[in-house]
């Protein structure tokens, strides 16, 4: 068995990157982690364009095939949503805050990555730590106007993590961080700190990953 920690220890100058581009994470309550189970130790065979597309984005891709951990947590709209709920569509797992300034300066850009692809098989679920939980995140959607989490014919995929169990369940020390999760559940690779999700390398990839399986 191993972790998300195992297999996403990133260099030097990446903890650097994360360091001026993601907001620290408030204390929350300390939980276990959960173990990551290895389908294979063969590498993912991955093409080589979409490799290309990640490292160009920083985008840390993962060596080793493994299964994103599911979790459920309640969502915007008061009901228990689950990972599992979206299997078979790509989904994008962004963990951030409202009070996080990063965050808020990558949430134009998943609105825009939104409008792009959500008539695809795509999600975007965006797991809030706010401490204050609904009280906070709920107010700040309402008045900032994002509908990345609104899902044709799904659930709504934000999702309310105020005590941190998810956060900590995958190794989130700062916010923004990304997972890209394929249609099979296998986390795929992880971006640490603000990216622009809308310019046309994320558009490529993205379009990819949701026709790659």
């Amino acid at each position: 068995m191993k972790t998300l920690k195992n297999l996403s220890i990133i260099s030097f100058i990446g903890m650097l990157v994360l360091l001026l581009t993601a907001c620290s994470k408030p204390e929350t309550q300390v939980t276990k982690t959960a173990t990551v189970k290895v389908k294979n130790t063969s590498k993912v065979d991955v093409p080589e364009d979409i490799s290309t597309l990640m490292r160009a984005m920083g985008i840390q891709q993962f060596q080793e095939k493994v299964v994103a951990p599911d979790f459920k947590l309640t969502n915007l709209k008061d009901k228990e949503v689950s990972l599992k709920d979206f299997r078979g569509k790509f989904v994008l797992l962004n963990f951030m805050a409202t009070w996080c300034h990063w965050c808020r300066k990558e949430m134009p850009h998943l609105q825009k990555l939104h409008d792009k692809f959500k008539d695809k098989d795509f999600i975007i679920m965006a797991v809030y730590s706010d401490r204050e939980g609904a009280k906070a995140v709920k107010p700040f959607i309402k008045k900032s106007g994002y509908t990345f989490t609104e899902n044709s014919g799904t659930y709504n995929s934000g999702l309310l993590d105020p005590t941190g169990r998810v956060t900590n369940m995958y190794r989130v020390t700062g916010t923004p961080t990304t997972y890209l999760i394929n249609k099979n559940g296998d986390a795929i690779g992880v971006a640490q700190g603000y990216r622009d999700w809308s310019k046309k390398e994320s558009f490529t990839l993205i379009e990819k990953l949701i026709n790659s399986n």
